[in-house]
């Protein structure tokens, strides 16, 4: 008895609460029906399959990536919804880095964005400079700036992400000339 009781505390010590599962995995991405989008349910996103430039001949992308400027990148995004009757835009941030750890953790990453340029890639995050001027330090009175420059816009810079490690900057030059992945809203 006592031991049958104390195999029954042990099982019930070592088994999954209810209604926990194994490790999830992490939300996947899946092809469209056409394959030319890549659908992240748990986000809301359809993600373009090839970057710019490149076109899915249904077993890849084709042809050379494109490389744009910011506002180049902003104006494509613009085209394309035009021409397609969709919402799409240039990615944010937190989505181009939620997109890339997506891509890293699936099983056949190179099948489902086939041929992307690794590197850095355009947001349309925009930076914010909030530095303050402290007019009684002296090293800013040294300078001359005694007035104060808070959340001043800083236009000659964006945000990118690299697409392999998801790690971001806020400092790359608009003039920069970066590959670009579309994204939209399912809804």
């Amino acid at each position: 008895m006592h031991i049958a009781l104390a195999a029954l505390a042990v099982l019930l010590l070592t088994a999954a609460p209810l209604g926990a599962q194994a490790a999830e995995a992490p939300p996947s991405l899946t092809p469209s029906p056409d394959g030319q989008e890549l659908l992240d349910t748990a986000a809301g996103h359809a993600w373009a399959r090839c970057v710019e430039g490149m076109r899915w001949d249904g077993r890849g992308c084709q042809g050379e990536p494109a490389l744009f400027t910011l506002a180049e990148a902003l104006a494509m995004a613009r085209a394309r919804s035009e021409t397609s009757g969709r919402g799409w835009r240039v990615p944010r941030v937190q989505e181009l880095k939620q997109f890339s750890d997506r891509l890293a953790h699936a099983t056949h990453a190179a099948t489902l964005a086939p041929a992307a340029p690794a590197g850095w890639y355009w947001s349309s995050t925009v930076r914010i400079d909030s530095e303050a001027v402290n007019p009684y330090a002296y090293r800013n009175v040294q300078k001359g700036a005694t007035e104060t420059h808070a959340d001043r816009l800083v236009p000659q810079v964006g945000w990118a992400v690299d697409a392999r490690t998801g790690e971001a900057r806020s400092d790359m030059p608009r003039r920069e000339r970066l590959p670009l992945r579309l994204v939209r809203s399912l809804k």
